[in-house]
């Protein structure tokens, strides 16, 4: 998108993609290759596009940001999902949530909901969500947890995890390169 244009005829510009990946657990490989075609085709993209210093005359964009959005559909912390969580997407673009591979910041909460408990009332509306994802216990209840985290029954039936924030799957990843160093991510 153009966001702008400086003072010196430059276009300022940002770069969104938005994703959503395979979905079958065990198929990491698929995931995998798909993160290597986000990448291959948001640098065609961005070449393609993007006005250089050759083109015109001495002005080339100046890149405000570039963000990568979407379903993804692996977590960060799960045992099962170790060779998405080596992708070099993570080394090109940041993820604000996370400390490295395997291991999310404490604050990171997951956003894969247990679909057991889709229509209770708790959860029915955009206001009681959020309520309950305020709440450790109401996350515990729920969320869906990483396979690997110890779990014990609750009041409703499900497993929930002794500890942990949840599966997080949805992410907003951005990228510092390239842009220009007087701009704040």
């Amino acid at each position: 998108v153009q966001v702008g244009t400086s003072h010196q005829e430059q276009r300022i510009v940002g770069y969104i993609t938005c994703t959503h990946l395979h979905a079958i657990e065990g198929d990491a490989s698929v995931r995998c290759e798909q993160l290597d075609l986000l990448l291959q085709w948001g640098a065609e993209f961005r070449r393609n596009t993007a006005r250089s210093a050759a083109q015109e005359k001495g002005v080339e964009d100046q890149v405000a940001f570039d963000v990568i959005l979407g379903d993804l559909n692996f977590d960060n912390c799960s045992s099962e999902d170790k060779l998405e969580q080596q992708h070099s997407v993570f080394t090109q673009y940041r993820d604000p949530c996370r400390l490295g591979p395997g291991e999310d910041k404490p604050w990171a909460l997951g956003t894969l909901l247990d679909t057991s408990g889709l229509y209770d009332e708790e959860v029915s509306s955009p206001e009681s969500l959020q309520k309950v994802m305020e709440n450790e216990e109401g996350r515990k209840e729920y969320l869906v947890f990483p396979a690997s985290k110890n779990h014990c029954p609750s009041q409703k039936g499900r497993k929930i995890p002794l500890k942990g924030n949840g599966r997080r799957i949805d992410y907003i990843l951005y990228r510092e390169e390239g842009l220009r160093a007087d701009w704040k991510v």
